[in-house]
């Protein structure tokens, strides 16, 4: 709400521009362009649901298949009801000397499509479908030899950093431009001064973010470095109360917001990766950005490829990321993003 009277963006009108078949496509003209890919759907043996597509990933140049991409995009009783990318199957080296393709399912819950309105995605839905799309190239494109270093079996504070970077694609006006249009009249497209009013948006709610973003990071670190003496002391909902008081914001009395953090189990002292993620994935956009051609640089695009991607975390991914970037790493261009430029 405030968003939308301070900025005069409605995020609700911008979904006519993204009728979900007609994203998916886009979103894959442009990855099969920087990465020198062709996805082609096909008809699996077996899918869990008939909404279930399959999509198989070649490489462009070669003609090589590379892996296989399951789609689970909408919502329906008793399915997982978040957004995330299953790994299938891992790739790795056979003793055959063939390489075991990988499969990955992104399974989704955008809205569904109606009778005689097509699937219609906010700009958030748009941005999550890139992200996971990211997970699922990380997952598809891996090259290790062994399952254990495979695609997204990376660092916790890193996984997300290669698919959070793609979500900057769909900031771009040129990127838009290629897939975004009114599904009722394909002439109208999203204009530049909107998306300029989406960013001050988006920059106008961020340190408010971040401070969330760390006060769960602190909270989630807080209860995993405890030693067993001092576990069994701490209060957990007080010591999250405290952090997040002085973080973030006063929690509502009677409330206790460290029983339903679904992450302090599975991540481990691991969510402030988040945060870190969105440092490492803005530095990591500046080689498109900096490139001929920006988003749509085939160069740029490789290299992302080779040094990210197909090597997962066959070496340390420290290197791997001043690989892609061609120097050491810096903190400016996610500082930037905050809208802190000294």
């Amino acid at each position: 709400l405030y968003k939308k009277e301070k900025f005069s963006v409605d995020a609700e009108q911008l979904r006519v521009f993204f009728p979900y078949e007609q994203t998916l496509k886009g979103m894959f003209r442009v990855y099969e362009e920087i990465f020198r890919l062709k996805i082609i759907e096909t008809q699996p043996n077996y899918k869990w649901n008939d909404k279930v597509t399959l999509h198989l990933v070649y490489d462009s140049l070669s003609g090589e298949p590379l892996g296989a991409l399951y789609l689970d995009m909408f919502p329906r009783e008793g399915k997982y009801n978040h957004f995330a990318m299953f790994p299938l199957i891992s790739g790795k080296q056979l003793p055959s000397g063939h390489y075991q393709r990988p499969t990955v399912a992104l399974i989704c819950n955008f809205p569904t499509p109606g009778k005689d309105k097509p699937s219609l995605l906010s700009h958030d839905n748009v941005e999550t479908l890139f992200h996971e799309f990211g997970h699922a190239l990380h997952g598809i494109l891996t090259r290790t030899k062994y399952s254990r270093f495979a695609g997204t079996s990376v660092p916790r504070d890193f996984v997300e950093a290669p698919s959070q970077m793609l979500e900057n694609w769909i900031w771009d006006k040129t990127v838009l431009d290629a897939f975004a249009a009114d599904y009722q009249d394909s002439s109208k497209k999203i204009p530049q001064s909107v998306l300029d009013k989406l960013q001050e948006a988006k920059k106008a709610t961020i340190a408010r973010h971040y401070r969330r973003q760390l006060s769960y990071g602190l909270v989630d670190l807080g209860l995993h470095t405890l030693s067993v003496d001092e576990a069994k002391a701490v209060d957990p909902v007080k010591l999250s109360h405290q952090i997040t008081e002085n973080i973030y914001m006063k929690p509502q009395d009677n409330t206790s917001f460290v029983g339903y953090f679904g992450h302090l189990m599975g991540y481990d002292a691991g969510y402030y990766g988040y945060a870190w993620a969105d440092a490492i994935s803005a530095d990591m956009a500046t080689v498109f950005e900096k490139a001929p051609n920006r988003y749509y640089d085939k160069k740029a695009g490789m290299r992302l490829r080779r040094e990210i991607y197909e090597v997962g975390d066959s070496r340390d991914v420290n290197e791997s990321i001043e690989k892609f970037l061609g120097r050491p790493r810096s903190l400016k261009p996610f500082l930037n993003d905050l809208g802190i430029n000294k």
